[in-house]
């Protein structure tokens, strides 16, 4: 009886970290596509490129914030954090030259999020 209890305990503990792992799932695909924006944008030739796709990637880093903070993943949620602002910043430049390096940081920024929310997700 006992190894019964023990044997439904586990499986018990395993579906919770496996449901656990798919929530920051949502975080890392978000993340993902905040990168690939960033990443497009960082490869426009010009102003009003970089602008279509870091508000798009500011959408997708928001987005990342909301399900790495229902997740309970912190450092994904600030690398989200952090890709949001600097895609805002891209959005909001009249300069290409800043808003390319404003994209860049973006994209990094989304990588570590990627990044953070897989390690939370294990």
């Amino acid at each position: 009886m006992r190894k019964i209890l023990f044997f439904m305990f586990s499986l018990l503990l395993l579906s919770n970290e496996v449901a656990y792992a798919a929530d920051c799932s949502d975080a890392y695909s978000y993340a993902d596509d905040a990168y690939t924006y960033a990443r497009r944008g960082y490869n426009s030739a010009n102003l009003d490129d970089v602008h279509h796709y870091a508000r798009r990637a500011k959408s997708a880093a928001d987005d990342a914030m909301s399900a790495a903070d229902d997740c309970g993943c912190d450092d994904a949620n600030s690398n989200a954090d952090d890709a949001y602002t600097y895609a805002r910043r891209a959005y909001n430049s009249d300069e290409l030259d800043e808003a390319l390096d404003y994209m860049r940081r973006a994209k990094s920024a989304a990588d570590d999020a990627m990044s953070s929310a897989e390690d939370c997700g294990t």
